[in-house]
């Protein structure tokens, strides 16, 4: 695997609040694995402790897994609705991924990831988000939203 950067953009809506937004920039390890390409780092916003995530990219799918204290396994299709077990301290709650659209140009120096999907739980939308990932082993060439 490369040593890499990677920013993610993440952007949420919930109810009739404003967005709210975040983004993380870190070191990450990018590499190919099973005909994919899988991103590996550790997220330190906004969680109690590290937490690793790692993404594995295909051609029009995402899956993202994350280990320690916010354990999950998300998978991202366009136009295709997912369920998958979140895993908090206080207990566990079962999401629906409804992906509504998906951009992916990647490959094992990296890309950008740009995709726009929906939670829900028990049929009650629980946020609207839009998520940007660009990873590049070249340089921290980091951009914006917009």
């Amino acid at each position: 695997m490369k040593k890499g950067f990677i920013q993610v953009i993440d952007r949420h809506f919930t109810g009739d609040k404003e967005g709210e937004s975040g983004e993380l920039k870190t070191s990450c390890l990018i590499g190919p694995e099973d005909g994919a390409i899988v991103i590996k780092y550790h997220e330190t916003v906004d969680m109690p402790e590290d937490c690793e995530t790692s993404l594995r990219i295909e051609k029009d799918r995402i899956t993202m897994m994350r280990h320690g204290r916010f354990r999950t396994s998300m998978m991202f299709e366009s136009g295709k609705r997912h369920t998958c077990c979140y895993e908090t301290p206080f207990g566990e709650i079962m999401i629906g991924i409804y992906t509504n659209a998906m951009f992916i140009d990647f490959d094992e120096d990296g890309g950008i990831i740009d995709f726009a999907y929906t939670i829900d739980s028990a049929g009650d939308l629980l946020s609207e988000n839009e998520l940007k990932i660009i990873v590049d082993t070249e340089e921290e060439d980091y951009v914006s939203f917009g």
